[in-house]
């Protein structure tokens, strides 16, 4: 599984900005990319030092996924996990300054 993101981020209120429009696609799920249209739409207007924000785009990212079966690859629910994981790193690596120590590990 590999990823693909960009968003704009307005530096004093940590907000994603819709333009440039936020850019979430993914690769190795199905036999082409995928782009997280929905998962974008509801990034735009968002704080992501907002606990909710993080929450809500999984759940959004979530329900936008789908992977199909691709012998040899790995199973479905392990390349859907790898995808989340991708976003949440580059969600935390957008607020360095905004996340515990606790996570910190997964930004880097």
């Amino acid at each position: 599984v590999n990823a693909g993101f960009s968003w704009s981020l307005n530096p004093s209120t940590h907000t994603i900005e819709g333009s440039p429009s936020p850019s979430i696609v993914f690769g190795g799920l199905q036999a082409h990319a995928v782009h997280a249209t929905k998962t974008e739409a509801f990034m735009v207007g968002k704080s992501l030092t907002d606990s909710t924000t993080l929450q809500g785009a999984l759940k959004v990212l979530q329900e936008e996924l789908v992977a199909t079966t691709v012998p040899p690859e790995s199973s479905e629910s392990y390349r859907l996990n790898l995808a989340y994981g991708l976003f949440y790193k580059f969600y935390l690596a957008s607020i360095p300054d905004h996340i515990s120590d606790r996570v910190k590990s997964a930004a880097g």
